[in-house]
């Protein structure tokens, strides 16, 4: 069953891919086809619209050449000036008659403005001076020679139905001046029904050559009457526009701009487009001298400009010698390599499952021959290698379970130490202390960012008042759990020797001691070993406190605002020595707040900005009248809120205290 499974496989896989390549080579060849079609019909229309261009050129220019040299002949200019002068007038017609043969259908006429006759004369009409009627401007019929007299240009050309003459004709009107003066027009006109017989005559189906006025785009030469206008240069334009053609708004919108850009060129301007729910290629040219557009249109669905069907059945039969061929090749790569690989397949599958001592039978002195020593060489070659690496698997287990084991001791050990260093820096702060002696009067929020950190904070007591602080090490984890040690040996010195009365007089004593512990000469460059302290005095007596601070101020609200006093700008041992002094202020009717920068700068919200200074001054005034372990919770709460999942930034310590009446609180 895999035997045939394969072999069938593999045919189908060859049928399909002539399928493909069939369907592939048909899209393409349609593809060819189209576009081929569609270059020819623009070829064609390019050119068939420059022949068209230079057929009506040559006539109408000759015959417009022809309308103005007679207008403008002397003799005709003298007697509409003087239109009673019977000699001026035999002139003028003696000079009419030369003129009349060499029109095209020998006709020609002219007004004279101040006699307001009009003469027509052509093969049928003999020059004979007689007017044909006389020009009434209260007639509307009469609206073109009112509309021509009042133009600027010399000349216009336009199909107009003469009611009087009963003749259509393209008629040449030009006018006749004489020093600026407007003395009447003169032209000529020949046979419409001639001109779209000669011009409109389609060369094949689906070409359709016509005459588009450039201005209104009305058709005024078509094969179809239906479809031209026969008005004149003040008719009411009956008849089709090449814009009604089109119905869709784009296809319309690309239609004028090509028509504009015709104008402006002196080449065939082409685009396709629908027209009657069709595709069309159109080609225009503009001619100046009439104001036309020259077109020609080309039906894609009805032009046979290349033989289609010749081309599809080439391909037909390409497609199905491909198949031929195809299969012809299926069965030959059966016969010579897909028989061979299922018995190769085989061998290779015991080896797959393990048994390596097997080897391949070779048969062939060729590719397959020479595949099945391959295979013989790598069935060697993997029992070999497979039997040292699972020596070499074992062996590297054994030293991998014997690392982790270390590494599980030491990780036990370490997290050992750290635990056991945060009991002893739990220790040092003095939480008992401040519960005895200040009780409900103080609060304070400790958050280191690690097991251990760099912030801690200290309370000292004598006869005479307390001194309360927070201190924010350089670094946190261990590193600034060793700082807060070494700063709580420097701030218990400074108190033994000077006292806690005068906060300022610490920090200076305090500086010196790190500077001094820490040789500033040379580990301080080297690394942070600063820290920011904040100290407030609070004595017995009286209704006033002390503080100073290195870069930790304090704040104070009543509930209705806040007052910040700051501290130094230097924290102690930093690398320049800063100034510290003392400011003593009122404590009744405040509740005072110190706090590292851990609490400012912690990042969340959505745009992930620190906490800031304004969002933790409002904080204050919003619970400064709460009791003060309300506030410790409310603080943690909307920190926690502001963070989100954002992890904590730093260590965080918030201190805060309320005193009315010092003693009295006391005591109580």
């Amino acid at each position: 069953m895999a035997r045939w499974g394969l072999r069938w496989k593999s045919l189908l896989v060859l049928v399909l891919a002539g399928i493909v390549a069939s369907i592939i080579a048909v899209i393409m060849g349609w593809f060819v086809v189209s576009e081929g079609r569609q270059y020819s019909a623009t070829t064609y229309a390019q050119s068939y619209t420059e022949l068209n261009y230079q057929k009506v050129l040559t006539p109408m220019t000759r015959e417009l050449a022809l309308a103005q040299r007679f207008a403008n002949l002397g003799s005709l200019k003298a007697w509409f000036q003087s239109p009673g002068d019977a000699e001026l007038k035999a002139r003028a017609l003696e000079d009419t008659r030369s003129f009349k043969t060499a029109f095209e259908d020998e006709a020609i006429f002219f007004v004279s403005d101040k006699s307001f006759e009009y003469h027509y004369y052509d093969s049928q009409l003999p020059v004979d001076g007689t007017p044909r009627y006389y020009m009434d401007d209260s007639l509307d019929v009469n609206r073109w020679y009112r509309l021509t007299r009042e133009q600027e240009e010399p000349y216009n050309i336009n199909v107009d139905l003469s009611e009087y003459l009963n003749k259509t004709k393209i008629w040449i009107n030009v006018v006749v001046r004489e020093n600026g003066e407007f003395l009447g027009i003169a032209g000529t006109g020949f046979g419409l029904g001639d001109f779209i017989e000669s011009f409109a005559t389609s060369p094949q189906p689906g070409v359709e050559p016509f005459v588009v006025n450039a201005t209104t785009g009305t058709i005024e030469a078509h094969a179809n009457s239906d479809l031209v206008s026969v008005a004149g240069i003040g008719g009411s334009g009956d008849g089709a526009s090449i814009f009604d053609l089109v119905e869709e708004a784009d296809a319309k919108a690309a239609l004028r701009k090509a028509v504009d850009t015709a104008k402006q060129s002196d080449q065939v301007e082409t685009l396709k487009l629908r027209m009657r729910g069709e595709d069309y290629v159109l080609s225009m040219r503009y001619m100046p001298e009439l104001n036309w557009l020259i077109t020609t249109s080309v039906n894609l669905d009805e032009v046979r400009l290349l033989n289609t069907d010749l081309i599809m059945g080439v391909g037909v039969v390409f497609a199905l010698l491909l198949m031929i061929v195809l299969v012809f090749f299926g069965f030959a790569v059966d016969r010579l390599v897909l028989q061979p690989l299922r018995q190769l397949q085989q061998s290779a599958k015991a080896i797959s499952q393990g048994s390596y001592e097997v080897r391949l039978p070779v048969k062939y002195d060729d590719e397959i021959g020479d595949l099945s020593r391959t295979f013989n060489h790598m069935a060697h070659q993997v029992e070999s290698h497979t039997q040292e690496l699972e020596y070499r698997v074992k062996e590297r287990t054994q030293e991998l379970e014997q690392s982790h084991e270390r590494i599980k001791e030491a990780n036990r050990q370490i997290g050992a130490s750290i635990d056991y260093a945060s009991l002893i820096q739990r220790a040092i702060l003095p939480d008992r202390q401040m519960q005895q002696l200040l009780g409900d009067h103080h609060s304070v929020m400790w958050r280191p960012r690690d097991i251990v950190g760099g912030d801690f904070y200290v309370f000292h007591t004598n006869d005479q008042g307390c001194l309360l602080g927070i201190v924010d090490c350089a670094g946190h984890g261990v590193p600034g759990a060793l700082m807060t040690m070494l700063m709580r040996a420097a701030i218990d010195k400074a108190i033994n020797e000077l006292g806690i009365d005068d906060p300022a007089k610490l920090l200076y004593a305090i500086d010196q001691t790190v500077r001094s512990m820490l040789h500033e000469d040379s580990s301080s460059h080297d690394v942070a070993t600063n820290a920011d302290v904040g100290l407030v005095y609070i004595p017995k007596t009286g209704d006033m406190l002390r503080f100073s601070g290195a870069k930790i101020a304090l704040y104070a609200s009543d509930g209705e605002s806040v007052e910040k006093y700051a501290s130094s700008k230097r924290a102690l041992g930093d690398r320049k020595q800063g100034e510290f002094e003392n400011r003593d202020l009122p404590l009744a009717g405040w509740t005072f707040y110190m706090t590292t920068d851990g609490y400012l700068d912690q990042a969340g919200g959505e745009k992930r900005f620190g906490f800031g200074n304004k969002r933790f001054e409002k904080l204050l005034v919003e619970n400064a009248q709460r009791p003060l372990a309300e506030q410790s919770t409310r603080f943690a709460q909307v920190l926690d809120d502001y963070m989100g999942d954002l992890p904590q930034r730093d260590d965080i310590t918030l201190l805060s205290f309320r005193f009315e009446h010092v003693q009295d609180d006391w005591s109580a």
